[in-house]
């Protein structure tokens, strides 16, 4: 039999402590209460019932019941909030757990009660929450206003058949004065998280939020309840996105950035922009990485090869191109001394002759219009995050120049034909630019910076000092967008319109020591919102 530790979190909760408690008394050994300075009776309830009751400020829900959860006694918890009990159901099932636990966690079916009824129907039900698990295991995560349980990864989850009871909203006006206030939280979460609401983006959202609840979760079957909640769901949606697009326009008049289209800019005899292409003892991934960039629509770029120390066959492929003369090739090279790319990179960056740099890898075929995507997008205080299509090893090697020329890998049948498995990214491989807008604005996956598709201001870059050389593979380009991004630099989303294919190949240097080291350093700078790393590209620039 293990023990287990009820964590609670309140805030004026007098009105529903007490339920709380006496559902949780029979499968706890120990029920621990953390309070955010409640003015109502909520202190006195629970110290009458008998439960450990601590104070502390508040900080947000995710970070709230953290600090909870570290404050019980015991690691198995059973996580609550004040206005939820255990169903008799769900109890008898978290007493058997406790007499056999067999999981890592236990996920639970919570029915709300809105305004008096409980609701069966609507994206209210059946709502799946982990509320009993180990804390060696798991913690809360996500944004500080919808917190869930994430568990490690291998960790076990079951799911019991008890209802957690949740008493919601007790009116629609507590309704309606909720979706105001969290809305305003999501946006701000949000603007941090640096998401974008475009009005597409907005309209599908909104519009999907109530279909999905009143006709695929048949809210229409609670009746008028299920219209006022799937009404208001959608509402919440709307608000939050108007009011992040809001916060935007606001930081703008803050921090103007000037709109400029690089493909109208004067240039003299300077590449409109640079291409920076690493690699280290690819070379004939590298060839066909360069053939791609033969055949782009828009000709006014250099490309630099940020080599981290490859050897002559790689020379060889580097001086072929350049005898072409189709390209415009500067080798940036160094001698080969272990998992180097972040240095590579920062000299490479001080060798580009534009203001904007693109970044790919020597792995990486990009499609015709892959350089003109990115200019034609590029915008000060953005830097743009494309996509990629991950080819399996048989295909990456029958890769041809014919292939490549005529635009063949960017082609879903021809995969399919060439024995690449279908799969649902191929949409990536769509060419209408209307399409392409749509999925940009609605995908959930956010912008980061990744080293095989992503581009910036060249200054931007060196304002942060550039890749940060603590940095082994995993991880190290995102690094970097995130001190961007703490430096007020936003991503925007091209997944969709500027598409690399990425070609199979082994990862000897990857270990989990560096992707250990790499998760700490990133870890710092979201939690101390670094800009600067004292480890980067200063050191080479001569004053």
């Amino acid at each position: 039999m293990v023990k287990i530790s009820a964590v609670i979190i309140t805030l004026n909760e007098e009105n529903n402590i007490e339920r709380c408690i006496r559902s949780v008394q029979r499968v706890a050994d120990e029920i621990l209460v953390v309070d955010s300075f409640s003015t109502d009776k909520t202190e006195q309830i629970c110290k009458e019932l008998g439960v450990r009751f601590i104070q502390h400020e508040f900080e947000g829900f995710r970070d709230q019941k953290n600090y909870a959860i570290s404050q019980a006694i015991y690691d198995y918890i059973l996580a609550l909030d004040a206005d939820e009990a255990l169903s008799v159901e769900l109890e008898k099932e978290v007493l058997d757990v406790k007499n056999n636990w067999k999981f890592d966690g236990y996920r639970f079916f919570r029915l709300n009660n809105y305004c008096g009824k409980w609701i069966l129907h609507t994206d209210y039900y059946p709502e799946k929450r982990i509320r009993l698990f180990d804390r060696r295991k798991g913690k809360w995560h996500g944004a500080n206003i919808h917190e869930v349980v994430k568990m490690a990864h291998g960790a076990t989850v079951a799911t019991l058949k008890g209802h957690l009871l949740h008493w919601r909203y007790q009116s629609y006006e507590e309704h309606i004065n909720e979706v105001n206030l969290y809305s305003t939280i999501s946006a701000k979460e949000y603007y941090k998280m640096g998401v974008k609401a475009g009005y597409f983006k907005i309209l599908f959202h909104t519009s999907w939020r109530f279909i999905h609840s009143y006709f695929f979760r048949r809210g229409f079957l609670s009746g008028f309840n299920g219209l006022v909640i799937s009404s208001l769901l959608a509402k919440h949606c709307f608000l939050k996105y108007a009011k992040l697009r809001k916060l935007y326009k606001i930081n703008r008049k803050r921090q103007p950035f000037p709109f400029l289209n690089l493909l109208n800019m004067p240039v003299g005899n300077k590449p409109l922009t640079s291409v920076i292409i690493t690699t280290y003892n690819q070379p004939e991934w590298l060839r066909k990485t360069l053939w791609g960039f033969e055949h782009q629509t828009e000709k006014r770029f250099e490309v630099l090869i940020a080599d981290d120390g490859s050897g002559d066959e790689t020379k060889q492929v580097v001086d072929e191109f350049k005898s072409r003369g189709l390209l415009n090739i500067i080798h940036v090279w160094h001698p080969d001394n272990g998992f180097q790319k972040c240095q590579i990179l920062n000299k490479a960056i001080l060798k580009t002759n534009s203001d904007y740099l693109i970044f790919t890898d020597g792995d990486c075929i990009p499609r015709r219009d892959f350089v003109e995507v990115h200019i034609s997008n590029a915008r000060r205080g953005k830097f743009l995050s494309g996509g990629y299509l991950k080819l399996v090893k048989s295909v990456s090697a029958n890769i041809s120049y014919t292939d490549i020329q005529e635009g063949a890998p960017f082609i879903s049948s021809w995969l399919m034909k060439n024995g690449q498995p279908f799969t649902y990214k191929f949409l990536k491989l769509t060419q209408n630019p209307f399409i392409q807008k749509i999925l940009n604005a609605i995908t959930t996956t956010r912008p980061t910076w990744n080293g095989h598709n992503v581009s910036g201001w060249k200054d931007d870059i060196i304002s942060v000092n550039g890749y940060n050389e603590d940095m082994q593979y995993g991880g190290l380009d995102r690094e970097l967008g995130e001190r961007l991004m703490n430096y007020g630099i936003k991503g925007k989303q091209i997944r969709y319109s500027a598409i690399c294919v990425h070609l199979d190949h082994p990862r000897p240097y990857r270990t989990k020591s560096t992707w250990d080291k790499n998760y700490r350093i990133r870890k710092e700078v979201k939690r101390k919102k670094l800009k600067w790393t004292s480890n980067g590209i200063d050191k080479y620039i001569q004053l």
